[in-house]
């Protein structure tokens, strides 16, 4: 009789352990790397069989910073702020726009973001005990955030500005051309920008559609951005433009799973303070008119 009772008790507390206790397998996404040794590539801490998702971080230098920018930005891209908003072996890289052609461009960083070894809001982050080491699992995630210091050391050290600046040539870049490795085989992905928005280039300019009639009377370098028209005025005026947009946006599927961020810079020293209301919605129109529908623009604080 006891003996009966004893295997009740057991098969009951097996129940609860295997019914109703989630096991990590069913917390985690498709393919997420059970052991690092065997799952991970070890040259990028990404892993060999999935992409789980990508955050690529695309960084306009085509006018310049000062110290009190650079600290904004660098507190959103870098650090905790991004560890803390990047599931472990999600891809993170950083593209700066410049001088350099989209095409020509080179990422100045690009691996995945390695497990701390202990819990946190992400699941995964913990050691695996059944076949990982804690310490050895923290020695690399120590690697991994020594490899994004440098990173961020460097990142700021040259910022002369540029003749031109092709913002939305650099967008359609990394959404359209595998070798920015950005495609919707990702299961996440996120485009963060930083920039001031002000596109230039020899097909459009946005720093004279931004720019009213009494601005223009000023002398040349003491005009400033003041109040952009709308996208709809914009396409109207220019009919180049508005068939390059058709030409070049990006198709459907390369939008899925798709979320854009931009980081809103204020450069005072080439607009008026209000600029920024009338840039964002003509940036809006252009999200909007090539199928980007899931993003968020985060104006910065005046300085």
């Amino acid at each position: 009789m006891m003996l009966h009772k004893i295997q009740k008790y057991l098969l009951f507390i097996f129940f609860i352990l295997f019914f109703i206790s989630p096991s990590q397998s069913d917390t985690l996404p498709a393919g997420f790397p059970k052991c690092f040794q065997s799952d991970v590539n070890t040259a990028n801490f990404c892993p060999t069989e999935a992409k789980l998702g990508h955050k690529l971080i695309l960084v306009d230098f085509t006018s310049r910073w000062d110290v009190a920018q650079i600290d904004w930005v660098k507190g959103r891209i870098f650090g905790n702020a991004l560890v803390s908003t990047t599931p472990p072996y999600h891809k993170i890289s950083y593209l700066k726009i410049d001088v350099t052609p989209p095409h020509s461009q080179k990422f100045v960083y690009s691996k995945c973001r390695f497990k701390k070894g202990e819990k946190s809001k992400f699941p995964g982050d913990e050691t695996n005990k059944k076949c990982e080491g804690s310490d050895i699992v923290k020695n690399i995630y120590g690697q991994w955030i020594s490899q994004l210091n440098n990173t961020e050391k460097d990142f700021f050290s040259i910022n002369e500005g540029a003749d031109q600046s092709l913002i939305y040539e650099y967008i359609i870049h990394v959404l359209r051309e595998t070798s920015a490795d950005f495609g919707n085989d990702y299961g996440e992905r996120e485009l963060v920008i930083v920039s001031d928005l002000l596109q230039y280039s020899e097909r459009v300019n946005f720093f004279k559609h931004c720019t009213t009639a009494a601005e223009k009377l000023k002398p040349k370098n003491k005009r400033k951005a003041n109040k952009c028209g709308t996208f709809n005025q914009l396409l109207k005026k220019e009919k180049s433009f508005a068939k390059y947009l058709e030409a070049t946006k990006p198709k459907k599927e390369m939008l899925k799973n798709l979320k854009v961020t931009v980081l809103f810079m204020n450069h005072a020293y080439q607009s008026r303070k209000d600029l920024y209301i009338t840039l964002q919605a003509l940036w809006e129109g252009l999200f909007k008119h090539i199928g980007i529908e899931n993003y968020e623009i985060i104006p910065q604080l005046d300085i």
